[in-house]
């Protein structure tokens, strides 16, 4: 871009004192102008001819020297800047000047054997950076800013397993991308993307996942009574509610609201006390109980009372033993593929007025096996769909389906001029599609690059549910993320001893705030500034975690925030067009703080022109 300014600025220069000065006037504008031409120059490239190492400034001139031992793979010294000014390799004085001219030289040449690469810094301040590589004896310089373009990701292996691999359309648009696994004893697809495209924009996405081992494949449809039922109202009608329909009692109890409806669980109540987990025969050998749900008081207004309300949760088909039969339960077959299973519950059951504790198996799935998939057969096909408009902007994403089944919900997009504002979800509900209460919106920075990620729910509240921050560069170097309230229930489901409250001496009650809810930083990335990002449009098909963001520059390490997990990338081994074919990755694990290393290859494929 500044080459380009600056001929702008000489073409108007010239025309303008050819048409209102002197030649005088010409000649002394011409001398500013090639001032200001060496006062920016950089060096844009290096050339090896006959023993020489050849430098040319972006301004066309050129200086040469002796090609240092060290570049050909022998030992030797780095060039540098001699007291007169000369080049010096070693002890020994080139007699080239490594000064131009118009005055702008060169301060410092450095070379990184470990990664190929040659800085060259000028005396203006300029740095320019090249990968050189030693090849059948030639030597070949190429500018790491100015990567050409000319390759894409075609392959990635550590070891011996390939852990990608990346076909393309014949504009370079990634085709499929297949993953693989290994068990010791043979490898195996594990997932498979595939895009369609339609005037060079994806349509559809069909993700595939394979079996890593012998896998049966199996539907389950919930049973029943299993679970209360779930009854959905258009009006919110408290935490808990009874009803009384054709003589007997149903209690009710809130649990979420969703599009605009409140979905409440019901239960069968019991106006009278009722003896607790009453347990039935059915004559069959299995058992109704009447497992408690809890207990409730409802008001009456009329005796100025509370009245007593029972309610249970039927189960009206369970096997009842005293002693414990095993943690997944029973199972039944219906038929050559079909069965009925029971899950372990447990409860003290009053039998005549007798309470006992019993383990309870309860019918909780009709479970049908569809067969028996082996390693790397198909587990799952899914299918997303994508519609744009008319300026091939995206306007719906239909969500992830069974391949051949119609899409259930979609999200779509609003925009302020280029820049996604708004996601809205909607959901089917038989032939209509229901909008949802809660939204998203979205606010940019400076550089008009995704700043935070805003939920809005059904009662208008706002939460920053994500929040990203980058470097100059563009690069996101902190992913922020919401994280909700983590009570003392879900804190114990990991850690086995009691936190104790010290203002009342016991232990924290199970739905007391462990953790308060909020924006916490979820990962930082660091880059190097000196190489591209040398994956170009792979590069969300090998980090699915930054898809949608613009890397520039290679990343060097990632971490994830607040843990021990932590990972540092060299790259090493790089071609003609500048990229590497060797990744190393140094990093180690949150569970057991043991470091790993891995050693990927890259294969590439060349661009055809």
């Amino acid at each position: 871009m500044k080459r380009f300014t600056y001929i702008l600025l000489a073409t108007f220069i010239l025309f303008a004192a050819c048409d209102n000065g002197s030649d005088d006037d010409l000649k002394k504008e011409n001398e500013q102008l090639k001032e200001a031409l060496a006062g920016n120059a950089k060096i844009e490239k290096v050339e090896f001819e006959n023993g020489q190492m050849i430098l040319t400034y972006s301004n066309g001139m050129k200086i040469g020297t002796e090609i240092p031992a060290i570049l050909k793979g022998e030992d030797g010294a780095t060039p540098h800047i001699g007291d007169d000014g000369n080049w010096w390799i070693g002890d020994k004085n080139t007699g080239v000047s490594a000064t131009g001219k118009k005055g702008v030289g060169i301060k410092e040449i450095t070379y990184d054997e470990k990664t190929g690469i040659l800085t060259i810094t000028l005396t203006n301040d300029q740095v320019s950076k090249f990968v050189i590589n030693n090849k059948e004896g030639d030597l070949l310089a190429v500018i790491m800013e100015d990567l050409n373009g000319k390759y894409v990701v075609k392959r990635i292996t550590m070891g011996d397993i390939p852990y990608a691999e990346i076909g393309y359309t014949t504009d370079n648009q990634i085709k499929k991308l297949t993953s693989y696994t290994a068990d010791g004893y043979q490898i195996v697809k594990s997932f498979e993307v595939e895009k369609e495209y339609e005037n060079k924009l994806p349509v559809k996405i069909t993700t595939k996942h394979f079996a890593e081992e012998k896998t049966t494949k199996y539907t389950d449809e919930r049973y029943e009574n299993s679970y209360p039922k779930q009854v959905f109202f258009d009006e919110d009608k408290g935490y808990k509610f009874v009803e009384e329909i054709d003589g007997k009692y149903y209690c009710y109890i809130r649990s979420w609201e969703e599009n605009g409806k409140y979905m409440y669980e019901k239960y069968i109540a019991y106006k009278d006390s009722r003896l607790n987990n009453e347990m039935i025969s059915n004559g069959d050998g299995t058992y109704t109980v009447y497992k408690s749900a809890g207990d409730m008081y409802i008001y009456n207004e009329q005796t100025n009372q509370n009245e007593y309300y029972c309610y249970y949760r039927v189960k009206d088909e369970c096997f009842v033993y005293d002693e414990y039969q095993g943690n997944w339960g029973k199972s039944v077959k219906l038929t050559e593929n079909k069965f009925k299973i029971y899950y372990h519950d447990e409860a003290n059951i009053n039998t005549n007025g007798n309470e006992s504790y019993k383990h309870i198996y309860s019918l909780e799935y009709i479970r049908t096996i569809e067969g028996l998939v082996e390693i790397g057969g198909l587990l799952s096909e899914k299918n997303s769909e994508i519609k744009y408009n008319s300026d091939n902007t995206i306007d719906k994403i239909y969500n992830s389906i069974a391949n051949g089944e119609e899409a259930t919900s979609y999200y779509q997009n609003s925009y302020d001029e280029d820049k996604l504002a708004k996601v809205e979800m909607y959901s089917k509900d038989g032939d209509n599609w229901i909008k949802d209460a809660a939204y998203l919106t979205f606010t940019y920075n400076s550089q008009n690059l995704l700043e935070e990620t805003i939920e809005h729910d059904s009662e208008g509240n706002k939460t920053v549910i994500a929040k990203i921050e980058y470097d100059q560069e563009g690069n996101p170097i902190e992913l922020f993320k919401y994280f909700g309230d983590i009570t003392y229930e879900d804190y114990f489901d990991y850690h086995y001893h009691d936190k104790i409250n010290p203002d009342t001496g016991l232990p924290y009650d199970g739905d007391e705030v462990y953790k308060k809810a909020g924006l916490y930083s979820y990962a930082k990335l660091e880059y190097n500034y000196s190489m591209k990002n040398f994956f170009g449009n792979t590069f969300a098909g090998l980090f699915p975690e930054l898809y949608g963001f613009n890397c520039n520059n290679a990343i060097k390490s990632a971490t994830i925030s607040n843990s021990f997990v932590a990972g540092a990338i060299e790259y090493k081994d790089f071609n003609d067009g500048g990229y590497p074919e060797t990744m190393k990755f140094i990093g180690n694990s949150d569970y057991e703080l043991e470091g790993y290393v891995g050693l990927l290859k890259i294969e590439y494929k060349k661009i055809e022109e």
